[in-house]
């Protein structure tokens, strides 16, 4: 705040008056809530796809990266003869994730999703991920799109890489 002296003014009150016609400094401080809109955030972990802060919404497995979302043509689970299912993530080809070689800027990092429960990557995957300098955090699907907004909401450059929250395997 900026305040004025009177010297002139014996009253001790007059002395320090803040004065709305004088430019205002600059406190320093920054609304730490505030969101930025431009950013492609998460807003909702559906069954089967997600809703996007663009208003949008994508079904199916989902890549973000640079603010830009796309679908990803991951199989379905597979069943197995015992009835149990492979999760897809397991089977992810590292050519499905090509979009990555060509951003700029490189994210530091990607958080992985695996559908209603932890799931690993495919080693290929895996490997590719690495080979190009990204750190992997791999949760379920909601705790990896909370995961990524609070990262995006701190300025970091963050890729979401995820299966629907329905998806069980």
């Amino acid at each position: 705040m900026f305040y004025t002296s009177d010297r002139r003014s014996e009253n001790k009150n007059d002395r320090l008056k803040y004065d709305m016609k004088e430019p205002q400094l600059d406190s320093g401080m920054a609304n730490i809530f505030q969101i930025d809109q431009s950013v492609v955030r998460i807003i909702d972990v559906l069954s089967t796809g997600f809703k996007l802060s663009n208003g949008k919404a994508a079904y199916g497995p989902l890549l973000v990266v640079n603010n830009e979302a796309f679908t990803l043509k991951i199989p379905p689970p597979v069943p197995k003869p015992n009835g149990k299912a492979v999760n897809p993530l397991l089977l992810l080809d590292p050519k499905a994730l090509a979009v990555l070689d060509i951003v700029t800027p490189k994210p530091e990092m990607i958080v992985v999703g695996g559908g209603a429960q932890l799931s690993q990557l495919s080693e290929g995957a895996r490997k590719y991920l690495t080979s190009i300098g990204l750190k992997v955090e791999i949760a379920n699907t909601r705790y990896a799109s909370s995961t990524f907004n609070t990262l995006l909401e701190e300025g970091r450059n963050i890729a979401f890489l995820a299966l629907p929250a329905g998806v069980v395997a």
